[in-house]
């Protein structure tokens, strides 16, 4: 089991494949073997790094969460690309992966060669302060569909999920995040068995949901100059194809594709699509 120390915090980490690297970054409740199903297609030609993020399976490491922040997560990710002497990576990172991955873009650039965001969670470009009442009225009036979206959202999955965490009901936390991001139910279910296995591995780390994140707006993203990739699903909850599109508008010169057959974890329910997509855009960008 290959492991690396990042300032005290234990992260395991695989590898396979040869050529430019292309590490990977996953969300929320999963963990490195988020990937599995981009291993066969893309290491003929790349180099492959997949880790499991602190918290995730099989890293040893109990507590809260209350240290998984979007800030602490990038910090782990700079620790992991610096110490296996990785730099300048094609970066791919998923919903709360994808906010980190967006994050250490907008503060360590020379880090990268490429940016693939598969809709990125950046929940502050609909509010830096979730607690603002002002802040909340005026997404309300701006993006009326998007703020009732993101509503459903907190009421019918996010804050049902963390009473079901603080109760020890980690498998219905799991089931409620994933029917809020995808706005429908049953989606757990519907994934191939492992996947669900793992999802019910992670169930823990729905926590993060409900951490601080860092004020990160459209001016932040617009620094990034990292040719740049936004992949979002078919059919994923409104306020995260929203989040996906306000990305790309921010990022100069980024592209957008919407990924049909899939929703929120569109890398596992439509991989071969995803895997073409993924493979076009690095074979524009290697070298860069």
């Amino acid at each position: 089991m290959a492991t690396i120390d990042v300032k005290g915090v234990s992260l395991y980490w695989e590898e396979q494949g040869a050529g430019d690297l292309v590490l990977f970054v996953h969300g929320i409740p999963t963990d490195y073997r988020a990937w599995n199903g981009q291993l066969p297609a893309l290491s003929a030609k790349y180099r492959l790094i997949t880790f499991s993020r602190r918290y995730a399976y099989p890293n040893p490491r109990a507590g809260d969460l209350h240290d998984s922040t979007i800030e602490q997560n990038a910090e782990d990710l700079e620790g992991v690309i610096s110490q296996l002497g990785l730099a300048p990576v094609h970066l791919v990172g998923h919903s709360y992966g994808g906010f980190i991955s967006a994050y250490l873009a907008h503060r360590r650039p020379e880090l990268l060669r490429s940016l693939v965001l598969v809709e990125p969670a950046i929940a502050s470009l609909l509010l830096k302060d979730p607690r603002s009442f002002g802040q909340r009225l005026g997404l309300l009036f701006r993006h009326p569909k998007v703020a009732l979206s993101a509503q459903r959202y907190l009421k019918r999955s996010n804050d049902p999920a963390m009473s079901a965490l603080r109760r020890g009901d980690v498998a219905s936390a799991v089931r409620l995040n994933l029917n809020g991001v995808e706005d429908r139910e049953g989606v757990l279910e519907q994934l191939p068995a492992d996947v669900q296995e793992m999802m019910l591995a992670n169930g823990r780390t729905v926590a993060e949901t409900g951490l601080p994140y860092p004020a990160i707006g459209r001016s932040a993203l617009q620094t990034i100059r990292t040719p740049t990739l936004i992949i979002h699903g078919e059919t994923s909850a409104f306020w995260l194809r929203a989040i996906a599109q306000m990305t790309r508008k921010a990022i100069p010169g980024a592209g957008i594709v919407t990924l049909p057959a899939s929703g929120h974890y569109a890398h596992v329910q439509n991989p071969v699509g995803f895997n073409r997509t993924v493979l076009n855009f690095l074979r524009h960008h290697n070298g860069a």
